[in-house]
């Protein structure tokens, strides 16, 4: 088989068995946080340090867009103030990347729409838009994993 194929099937499977164990388990998490860090992993370069890239950028964003739902209502939630508040969030995130940790910007801004799209509104909304996609990072690196092992079983 080529790696295009076997990475495919390697996805394919930890999606498939994740959306099992959740749905049969009754986990409270929605599954598409889990594809989009699970693409965030992948795109970080995997491993180790695309895991770590991914946690801290994904996690980073959701902090941003607690922050900025907290500044924009403290501001009296009007329309323009929400466009400058999110503009400023993205600025905030952008310059984040000087920290060698929260250098994975396209992480932190997929995080933060990821938190925004769920109204996480609350730190118990963000801990759960957190948990989601560190699940779906942990998967990205189980994937990359699977054909590993399937090798080393051929020999």
């Amino acid at each position: 088989m080529n790696p295009t194929t076997i990475r495919a099937l390697s996805l394919a499977v930890v999606v498939a068995v994740w959306a099992a164990i959740s749905e049969m388990a009754k986990v409270n998490l929605s599954l598409w946080p889990v594809i989009i860090a699970l693409g965030c992993s992948l795109a970080a370069g995997g491993g180790i340090p695309g895991l770590q890239r991914t946690l801290a950028g994904t996690t980073s964003g959701v902090v941003w867009a607690l922050v900025a739902h907290y500044v924009f209502r403290a501001l009296g939630g009007r329309d323009l103030v929400q466009a400058l508040v999110l503009g400023g969030v993205v600025l905030g995130i952008v310059l984040q990347a000087r920290v060698p940790l929260l250098s994975y910007t396209a992480g932190a801004l997929a995080g933060a729409g990821v938190a925004l799209g769920m109204r996480a509104v609350s730190i118990q909304g963000g801990v759960r838009v957190a948990i989601a996609l560190a699940v779906g990072a942990v998967l990205g690196f189980a994937a990359e994993r699977i054909p590993q092992l399937v090798a080393s079983r051929r020999t």
